[in-house]
């Protein structure tokens, strides 16, 4: 159980556990201490350096960078920031109806923290996994819940990571069209190459969700008894994520299409794609679902170097005018300042204003 002096301060403390027995400590979990560590500085000092070299070799003007991206719509960039701060809220209410799925109900006597309070401990967990490698923020998010309820945390992350599946399978199905649409039959060979990961992931989290129902008890077996029942939490929370899976599916397609338009009205405020408004609106997804594509996988904080150069390759296949560097660059940077800095600065203050108050709280 969580011990009464560290209960709702916002970070854990070296003898915290959950209600089932696991462990979770200060340095499991603490932002300051993973930031400020070597493993976390130095890939991400190697990338900064490394795209330093790049924008050089490229020829990278920074004052021309800087006149396009002061010369952009500023209604549009506007709209692309609104439009993915809408995201938050309907990844707050999907996590809501998962957690509901696996049990977290009135019935069986959980009470769980309203809607914007979800939303916030999902906004937290992107603000974790922008700070720091290896997406700590989904760890984060189940223990942050674990601190508003009284909860297993083991359970909590089976419903992200079953989160996670979902978004791949939808992600999919949006990808492929918007990819046929655009490129038809000449697809490049880096889009393929996304695709067929895209493919291999789902594949491999359908069928790790079928070896864990059909397998349970095998899997239990080769489990040390002291983590067994956290194994049984986490495959409960995994599987039984998966009811109202028409509700789920909506509001993950609501998710992929904010993630896609903010894209595109980037896009649109700096004129960088041209032809029909479907070829634009199709380029446009494909650029926004790659970048959260790459965002999603375990590196450096924020994907900051694998976002950047990915979006470089995939822009290159849609624009090729005048000045198309900087242009590109432009794009990245005002992308970016809403996907990635804005989380940070906003997640920063989020972050401490919380950790104030339960401070608060528990001294009062």
């Amino acid at each position: 159980m969580i011990t009464d002096n560290v209960k709702g301060s916002g970070m854990p403390s070296a003898d915290t556990k959950t209600q089932d027995g696991a462990e979770i400590t200060r340095e499991q979990l603490a932002l300051g201490k993973r930031l400020l560590n070597w493993r976390t500085l130095l890939p991400l000092l190697v990338v900064i350096v490394a795209l330093i070299i790049f924008a050089q070799r490229a020829n990278i003007n920074p004052q021309k960078t800087w006149d396009v991206i002061r010369h952009a719509n500023p209604f549009f960039f506007a709209l692309a920031f609104v439009i993915y701060y809408c995201s938050f809220a309907i990844r707050g209410l999907r996590w809501q109806v998962l957690l509901e799925n696996v049990g977290f109900t009135r019935a069986n006597g959980i009470q769980l923290p309203k809607f914007w309070k979800l939303t916030e401990i999902v906004f937290l967990a992107f603000f974790a996994n922008g700070v720091v490698p290896a997406k700590l923020g989904d760890l984060y998010r189940a223990y942050l819940l674990r601190q508003e309820i009284d909860v297993s945390t083991t359970r909590s992350f089976g419903t992200v990571l079953a989160e996670r599946l979902l978004d791949l399978i939808v992600l999919l199905l949006l990808f492929i069209p918007a990819i046929l649409v655009s490129f038809q039959a000449n697809m490049p060979p880096q889009l393929r190459v996304s695709l067929e990961f895209l493919l291999a992931a789902v594949a491999l989290g359908i069928i790790g969700l079928f070896i864990l129902r059909v397998a349970r008890e095998h899997i239990a077996k080769m489990i040390p008894q002291r983590f067994r029942a956290h194994y049984y939490h986490f495959q409960e929370g995994a599987l039984g994520s998966f009811k109202r899976v028409p509700t789920l599916t909506g509001l993950t397609v609501g998710v992929w299409i904010c993630e896609a338009l903010r894209f595109f009205f980037v896009a649109t405020s700096l004129s960088l794609i041209g032809g029909s408004f479907v070829h634009i609106l199709a380029a446009a997804v494909v650029i926004g679902l790659g970048e959260a594509l790459l965002t999603a996988l375990p590196t450096t904080g924020g994907g900051v170097g694998l976002v950047e150069g990915g979006m470089v390759a995939m822009i290159a296949l849609f624009y090729h005018g005048p000045d198309a560097v900087n242009l590109t660059a432009a794009a990245i940077l005002l992308d970016r300042a809403i996907s990635l800095f804005s989380v940070l600065l906003i997640g920063l203050v989020i972050f401490l204003i919380e950790f104030g108050r339960k401070a608060t709280q528990k001294t009062a």
